[in-house]
């Protein structure tokens, strides 16, 4: 069953929805997505991150775009909990702004759902929130099944 949806909740805010069931322990699935100088092996979209991962530290994101340029933005962890949720909010485009989220749910020993969010705010939402908030579903969508299949395929201990 796929849950993956964006939701309109104004003309000015849209959210993304996306997740996946990965079968591993969650605190496999937390290193690999914290493996950020390994990420660019894997990931299509995001290629690193640097700074600490720790609440209201700054950081550098690093995006791929569908033409292979990358993107640099800097942000604040707003959200964080170690072993379970980290993520960021900041302008992108035209005044829009997001607030991404990464959150590990663990469903059994050996399962754990991941759930990516994201939202798109402000004024040019109105006019180009259908075009971000379809990209972004496409793109963490894409994203969740390389980080499962990258660690479904390692040997779990």
């Amino acid at each position: 069953m796929n849950n993956n949806k964006i939701v309109k909740i104004s003309a000015f805010k849209r959210t993304v929805y996306t997740e996946i069931t990965i079968e591993a322990p969650i605190e496999m699935v937390w290193q690999e997505l914290t493996n950020f100088k390994l990420m660019s092996t894997w990931s299509h979209s995001l290629q690193n991150i640097e700074g600490e991962l720790l609440k209201d530290a700054n950081i550098m994101l690093y995006f791929k775009d569908d033409f292979g340029f990358v993107h640099q933005y800097k942000r604040t962890l707003i959200h964080f909990e170690t072993g379970k949720m980290f993520g960021w909010s900041g302008v992108f485009f035209c005044g829009m702004w997001d607030n991404h989220k990464y959150q590990l749910v663990k469903l059994d020993s050996n399962v754990t759902k991941l759930i990516q969010t994201d939202e798109v705010n402000g004024w040019a939402t109105f006019l180009l929130g259908y075009y971000f908030s379809h990209f972004f579903l496409r793109s963490y969508t894409k994203f969740n099944k390389m980080l499962k299949a990258r660690i479904e395929k390692k040997e779990i201990n």
